[in-house]
This record gives structure tokens, C-alpha cells and sequence, in this order.
């Protein structure tokens, strides 16, 4: 897993904004039903929702756009060293990423592939060094805010930056799996100030180095950052010591949300957009074009704003009153969208190239859950009980694709195995009582309690660490937003019931869930929850579960553990065999490393006044937003 596999809370958003051509799907710019589609009604082939409607071709300068929040997952970290328990789409893709751009953009549209219009480099990067070392060269069209270049100078402290954060503790980087980047680089040098280069411990899967490790790169502004307090000099940041010291002082003025708006370091910016405003209450966030803005598309919008709503209702009646321009509709929504649209609004969604989930605690003693849930006839028992199209259709009103593993029905990959299209536990109550009743348990009902009485680790019995009389009882924890995630839940919930599984469930904010149901992150809560769900994972370019379902991963928040998809996610990046990353991708599916989950278009909607490419509304549905593309047909 990359960057892209930022934590996204299962919704469906809506854009309020305007005339494009949708290119992914068509080339009139219409969806299968091409108009606006009657709840419930079949989805196009690759299960998009909706139309994108040609740009316009009246454009004006200026204005101001707003842009909904998702309820309860606001940006809360401006750092672009983003720590585990932070480390959300939200934040990163729709905050940090308007004013501070990567060196490999993506993706493009809603097309896994990069953007180099939008990257730090136009290109891949040069491979040298008997496959060990890469070079990568800056198209040297970003500047600060301060109008000097962006330069290889910048890069290089984000690196030496992250070297120390990860020292420090694993959990002050999102992306971090030991022993993976940047421990694996021996020599990173600065060739020229557009040139950097960094050479491997050993020559790597060169996709899973540009798509999983170099992915992670991010300019920082060497300038003005390097320096350990706010009026302290500028500091050698090559130097271990004084790095660790800039990361801190760092992270401290990121924690302080309340400075925000005035803190100078965050005035420094490369990207389309300078925050003007931050609310530390409500996690509101106002942004202005950056004059300095060198990059291709410069912003013609002046304001583009982030606004807070509590819940999706709330949210909708002020799309309805026409007081937002782009915002998100949840899934129970969706029978509204016919009337929206006849208030002058545009819709559009697909499903996000990733992956949504619940997922089981491993390190979950209580009631020795963490014994019970290792065994894959537990898990596959769970799978069965959930029943997807029925899900489907009532939680999400069609506007969802099936999922059964990290690598979608849709989009799909081109290393989605044929057993991931294919749902291989289909929903049967009778076939999830099999799987218990045929290893040592006794299977109950709502009122009498399923229990081991076959104990031992033989053929049959009910495996290491669970006693004879054991029941199963857990705390299902998980996000209060958006709707379809209670519906899906209490689904399962009751399904689990019925076959005598006692499931308490407990509900909280998206941000909450995502901090504490983390072993990796906030080990504290590991008994208090057995299964979290807040929405799933966006995959990267090179869809591995590399950080997400090895041992000790930085994703791994249930803290999973399986030696033989250990061996296979290493494969995925050491091996040269072509099919590596398929052949991980079976073993996860079969696994149920967690419990995969319906996956919900994306859907945002836009009022017409609002236009842009194509490509920019398309990018919405992976969580990413180019408000620099957008422009008003009239003020």
C-alpha cells in the first residue's frame, strides 16, 4: 500500500458544480441510462452512477466555491508528515495536497495512472545501477511562496525529515513498513538542484518502487521549515540530530490546530491553494489561490472553501437551498438526486479504486476473541452471514458494486485475480452454521449462545486458546456516518445473532473509530473492540497489501498475521515473476485477512455554474479534488 491507501469513510458524496464529458465511460458524456438514474435502477457497466456534462465553454475568473466536508472525517493535520492515527483521504488529498504537491500525482481522472501534468516531474523515473538505483529528475515548474524553485533540496529534506520520523516511533508515518522505505535506501544524493537519486539495498519490482516507495515523496520547503523553533536558524537538516529536531518542532505546530490560519510555516506553499482559514472547533477550512502558483492549471476560482456539517442531512438542505456548491450525499439520499438535479445540479459516481471493510482484532483478548477470530472458519462463518445485494439495495439503493477482496469488481485492476470477481462466500446462513458446527462449536440461536464443546487444536475442534464452554461475544465498533455503515453493521450484526454470536454495537465519529480501533496506532483499545468498519482503503497504482496485511504493517490495524501472504507480499516487490501481485491477491481473498464490504459509488453532484474538465470531477470519486481546474460560467 502507498499513499493512496489513505482510510476513506464509506459514503456517497455528491459535487454541486458543473458541465463536463465524461470520458471514462463514454464519449457523449452520459451514463448507460444516460440521464439521471431512478433509485434502485441498473448501474452502467463498470457500475458508474450518473453524468458528467460537457465542460462549458463560458468561463468567468474569480468566485468562491464551497466544498462539503464529510461529516465527522474533517482534516485535521497540515504537516505533510502524516501520522498513523491521522492519516486520512480528507487530510491528505482533500487538505494538505491544495497546497502542497507530490512528486508523483495521481491518479488521472479516475484512472490509476499518474498525472505528470500535475507531478513535480514529467516522468518516470531513470533506473540505473543494475535495477538498485533511481533517479528522478524535477521538471523544475513549481516555486514556493517566496517565487524560489522548487528543488531536489526539497526533496531531500522530506526524506531526511521521514528518516527521522520513523525512528522516533513507526506510527508518525502513515505509509512506513519496517525495513521498507526509507530504510531500504543506502544512498540518496542530490545530483543537481532538479535531480535526486536514491539507490536500494537490492533491486526491488521497479513498479512497486516508483508506485509504493518513491510514491510517497513530497517537497517540502528546506528554506523556511528547516529549523527546531519558530525564530531559531535555519538548520544542516542531513544532519540526524538537527533533522530530528526540525521533525519535532514540526509536529508540534501541527498539532496545534488552533494556528493554523497564522502560523507563517504554512503560508510556504507549492500548491494551487494557501489556507486562509482554519477552524480548530469544527475542522472548517477556507483557502485562497496562491498568486505564486506556477503549476499547470492555474486556479481561476479565488475562494474555494471546506465546510463542516455535523451530519449528511444537514448537508443536503443547504445543497437543496442552493448555499453549497459541492457536498456529499449519503446513501440514504440517493431517491433525492431526481430533484436535486431539477434544482440545477449535475451528479456523478463510480466506486473508489480500493477497497471497503470491516475488520477483525486480532489482538482482542476479551473473551478470547483474538483466539477465536484467527481461526479461518470464524472468518469465513462471518463472511457468509453478510448478504451484499441485499446490502446493496437497501443500504446504498444500487449505487454500490459487490467486493471480495483488496482489489475491486470496480474499477478493476489489471492484477485482480478471477476469484476476486466472484463472490467465493456467498451469502448463506446455513453454510456460516457448517463452518462453526463441523469445528467443535454447538450452534445456538437469539436466545441461546453458540459454545466450543469439541476444545483442541485437531481436525474438527475449535482450535488453539479456546476452551471447552467458550461462547463468542464482541464489540463491533464503527462510524456513525454515513448511514449505509449502521445499516451494513446492524445487517451483519443480526445475522450473527441468529446463529447464536452475541455482537455489541458501539458507534462513534469517523475520526474516532479511525485513532482507536488501531493496534498499531493506539494499542490501549486492542480488548475493548473486535471488528471496526469506517469505510475501507484507496489503493495505489501497484495495488499491494504491502503496509495493510503483512505482519507488523503500517495499515495493519487489526494486526493480522499470516507467514504465507507474508512471503507472497515480499514476492510482490522482490520477485520479477509477472503474476506475484495476482498470486497475493488469491491469497487474500481466500483469507479474509478482514471482512470485505460492499463498495459504494462515489457520488458527487455540482451545481452547473460549475465547470471544469472531465477529469477533475471523475478524480472526486477516488478523494481527490482539483479545485484549480474548476471555474464559474457565471458569479
Amino acid at each position: 500500500m502507498s499513499r493512496r491507501s489513505l482510510r476513506a469513510v464509506q459514503c456517497v458524496a455528491i459535487a454541486a458544480a458543473g458541465a463536463m464529458a465524461l470520458t471514462a465511460c463514454s464519449s457523449s458524456g452520459s451514463s448507460s441510462k444516460g440521464g439521471s438514474p431512478k433509485p434502485g435502477s441498473k448501474l452502467s457497466a463498470n457500475y458508474s452512477y450518473g453524468a458528467i456534462p460537457p465542460e462549458s465553454t463560458t468561463s468567468t475568473t474569480g468566485g468562491t466555491v464551497s466544498f462539503a466536508e464529510t461529516p465527522g472525517a474533517t482534516p485535521n493535520w497540515i504537516f505533510p508528515i502524516t501520522p498513523v492515527a491521522n492519516d486520512s483521504v480528507f487530510t491528505v488529498y482533500q487538505f494538505q495536497y491544495l497546497s502542497y504537491r507530490p512528486v508523483f500525482f495521481s491518479p488521472q481522472g479516475a484512472t490509476p495512472t499518474y498525472d505528470y501534468s500535475k507531478s513535480l516531474t514529467n516522468q518516470a523515473p531513470t533506473i540505473s545501477n543494475g535495477g538498485k538505483t533511481f533517479t528522478i529528475t524535477l521538471n523544475g515548474q513549481y516555486t514556493w511562496s517566496d517565487g524560489s524553485k522548487v528543488s531536489a533540496n526539497d526533496v531531500m529534506f522530506y526524506y531526511d525529515l521521514l528518516k527521522a520520523a520513523v525512528k522516533e516511533s513507526p506510527a508518525n508515518n502513515g505509509n512506513y513498513t519496517p525495513g521498507q522505505f526509507p530504510d531500504n535506501v543506502t544512498n540518496a544524493t542530490v545530483v543537481d538542484p532538479n535531480t535526486i537519486s536514491f539507490t536500494f539495498d537490492k533491486a526491488y519490482n521497479p513498479a512497486w518502487v516508483q508506485a509504493v516507495e518513491l510514491d510517497q515523496l513530497i517537497a517540502l520547503p528546506s528554506k523556511t521549515w528547516a529549523k527546531s523553533s519558530a525564530n531559531g536558524p535555519i538548520l544542516d537538516f542531513t544532519n540526524p540530530a538537527n533533522a530530528k529536531s526540525i521533525f519535532d518542532f514540526l509536529t508540534a505546530q501541527s498539532k496545534s490546530l488552533s494556528t493554523y490560519s497564522t502560523n507563517p510555516l504554512w503560508k510556504d506553499v507549492d500548491g494551487p491553494y494557501t489556507l486562509s482559514n482554519y477552524n480548530a472547533t469544527d475542522g472548517s477550512a477556507d483557502f485562497t489561490a496562491n498568486p505564486k502558483y506556477t503549476g499547470t492549471d492555474a486556479p481561476k476560482i479565488t475562494n474555494f472553501d471546506l465546510k463542516s456539517y455535523t451530519g449528511a442531512t444537514a448537508e443536503f438542505d443547504d445543497l437543496k437551498s442552493g448555499n453549497l456548491t459541492v457536498g456529499g450525499i449519503d446513501a440514504s439520499d440517493i431517491n433525492q438526486l431526481a430533484e436535486l438535479k431539477a434544482e440545477g445540479y449535475s451528479f456523478y459516481g463510480l466506486p473508489d479504486f480500493g477497497f471497503n471493510d470491516a475488520f477483525f482484532n486480532f489482538e482482542d483478548k476479551a473473551d478470547n476473541f483474538n483466539n477465536i477470530v484467527s481461526q479461518l472458519y470464524f472468518r469465513k462463518a462471518v463472511a457468509y452471514v453478510q448478504n451484499q445485494q441485499a446490502e446493496i439495495k437497501g443500504a446504498f439503493d444500487g449505487a454500490a458494486a459487490p467486493q471480495y477482496s483488496s482489489v475491486g469488481v470496480a474499477p478493476v485492476s489489471p492484477y485482480t485475480p478471477a476469484s476476486a470477481l466472484t463472490n467465493p462466500y456467498p451469502f448463506s446462513l446455513a453454510s456460516a452454521k457448517q463452518e462453526l458446527s463441523s469445528n467443535g462449536w454447538t450452534v445456538g440461536n437469539a436466545t441461546t449462545p453458540t459454545t466450543c464443546t469439541n476444545p483442541g487444536t485437531g481436525a474438527g475442534q475449535c482450535g488453539a486458546g479456546i476452551p471447552k464452554g467458550q461462547d463468542i461475544a464482541f464489540t463491533f465498533y464503527y462510524a456513525n456516518s454515513p448511514k449505509a455503515t449502521a445499516q451494513e453493521v446492524t445487517s451483519i450484526a443480526s445475522n450473527l445473532d441468529a446463529l447464536g454470536i452475541k455482537v455489541t454495537l458501539s458507534s462513534d465519529t469517523f475520526n474516532n473509530v479511525e485513532a482507536n480501533a488501531n493496534v498499531t496506532s493506539t494499542p490501549k483499545y486492542d480488548n475493548k473492540w473486535g471488528m471496526a468498519m469506517f469505510g475501507g482503503l484507496t489503493n495505489g497504482i501497484y495495488p499491494s497489501t504491502n503496509n495493510l496485511f503483512n505482519t507488523g504493517g503500517s495499515y495493519n490495524a487489526g494486526g493480522y498475521s499470516n507467514p504465507t501472504l507474508d512471503a507472497l507480499i515480499k514476492a510482490d516487490y522482490q520477485s520479477t515473476d509477472p503474476t506475484a501481485l495476482t498470486k497475493e491477491l488469491t491469497a487474500v481473498t481466500q483469507d479474509l485477512p478482514v471482512l470485505f464490504t460492499a463498495a459504494p459509488d462515489y457520488i458527487y453532484a455540482w451545481k452547473n455554474t460549475l465547470s471544469g474538465p472531465a477529469s477533475s470531477f471523475q478524480a472526486m470519486t477516488q478523494f481527490q479534488i482539483e479545485p484549480e481546474e474548476w471555474f464559474l460560467t457565471k458569479q
